[in-house]
């Protein structure tokens, strides 16, 4: 029987994007989803409508989504498919294993079919994938004299409790976050398209973010400004900033030159002493990108306005120096002593400092910001990056 739209959306995608409990049964077929596609006009006026929109301005105020169309269906029942087969329950199905190779495939193609094109589809697609990123799952834990006995997303069958003494069990639930646990190996596999298919999910959380993931693919969305600052909130916001910030300039700076930035810089008598067990942050494998000028400059001035937000909180100079020998961290720590040489192109996070409401005690704490991590960061950082980034930011300005 050909799978129906409605249902579909009241069992699945209503809940998941309105934070219900999504429900699943059998894997949806590629003639089911030609068929859902046809009914696609009746989501319109739908719940599912509002419930996308109200996840898209939990970012931004106004956003500007398009009606559903085959893509976004195809990336929700990409989702709807690895639950299934991350069933707990999955092992208990008659089914040849070459079928569930075949829905491992419908979800794989769906899910590189439903990559956007343009700010709108993206934003979409993010209120489905950030919705699911969020997913949590409640299993019940039976204990006893021989160990514990996990039921994974469901509760203990009361066959096992009949005939127990009073008292030699005890029951408790667990809730987990289903993208944080294990997986089958179908599901691991395919997590990695699911991210690729939400470059605003990546790009508001770098650290999820896939092997050969580039931050120049969502740059052009931060040249909308209410987008802009949800992603500086995002990142200044993070007790992990400064690993944040390393990560998309070693992949941005990846992605301009091809070179790879890892392990620690030689020692300098400015850096100070390394944490114990610290290991070298690592930039995101990210493949060469021909990006424009304008979204590289885009990024690096995201990047600077994050230390800025640092700064107003009084956050910021506390947690510089534990990490400050990572090669790709030190050189996000040295982006505003770039600003002489971008401050025509970028401007200056203070602007108009009166305009703005900001007085003189704000300005002061930018400066000794500015002049600590002058001490902080070698010169040779300084001179790299004038030599790699800012002609790739400068010619913005042309």
């Amino acid at each position: 029987m050909t799978r129906d739209l409605g249902e579909f959306c009241a069992r699945f995608v209503a809940p998941l994007l309105g934070g219900g409990t999504v429900h699943v049964a059998a894997p949806v077929r590629p003639a089911d989803f030609r068929a859902m596609c046809g009914a696609l006009a009746t989501l319109r006026t739908s719940e599912v409508a509002a419930l996308r929109l109200q996840r898209a301005q939990q970012l931004v105020a106004e956003p500007d989504l398009h009606e559903p169309g085959a893509e976004e269906l195809a990336l929700w029942v990409a989702l709807y498919n690895l639950l299934v087969l991350d069933h707990p329950d999955r092992s208990r199905v008659w089914a040849r294993q070459a079928t569930w190779r075949r829905v491992e495939s419908a979800a794989r193609y769906w899910l590189l079919f439903s990559r956007p094109e343009g700010f709108s589809a993206a934003l979409a697609n993010h209120a489905a994938v950030g919705a699911f990123l969020e997913l949590s799952r409640r299993d019940q834990i039976l204990s006893g004299a021989e160990g514990e006995l996990r039921f994974v997303g469901q509760e203990i069958p009361r066959r096992r409790l009949r005939w127990t003494v009073p008292g030699a069990l005890s029951v408790r639930e667990e809730t987990v976050n289903w993208w944080s646990t294990a997986h089958v190996a179908e599901v691991s596999a395919l997590l990695q398209d699911v991210l690729w298919a939400s470059p605003v999910t990546c790009l508001l959380r770098p650290l999820m973010a896939p092997p050969g993931y580039s931050p120049l693919e969502g740059a052009s969305f931060l040249r909308h400004r209410a987008f802009a600052r949800a992603v500086c909130h995002a990142w200044a916001s993070s007790r992990h900033w400064i690993e944040i910030g390393g990560t998309v300039l070693g992949s941005l700076l990846f992605s301009l030159t091809g070179r790879p930035l890892s392990g620690p810089t030689p020692t300098s008598g400015a850096t100070g002493a390394q944490t114990a067990g610290a290991r070298p942050m690592l930039a995101l494998p990210a493949p060469v990108d021909s990006a424009g000028p304008e979204d590289v400059a885009a990024l690096v001035a995201a990047l600077i306005h994050v230390h800025f937000l640092r700064v107003l909180e009084l956050g910021a100079r506390l947690g510089v120096a534990p990490t400050s020998r990572d090669r790709p961290v030190q050189m996000f720590l040295a982006l505003p002593l770039l600003l002489p040489a971008l401050g025509d192109v970028l401007g200056s996070p203070l602007g108009g400092a009166a305009s703005l409401g900001f007085d003189a005690q704000v300005e002061r704490r930018w400066i000794e910001y500015i002049d600590h991590l002058g001490e902080l960061i070698p010169r040779s950082v300084v001179e790299n990056l004038l030599a790699t980034l800012v002609p790739r930011v400068v010619k913005a300005e042309t």
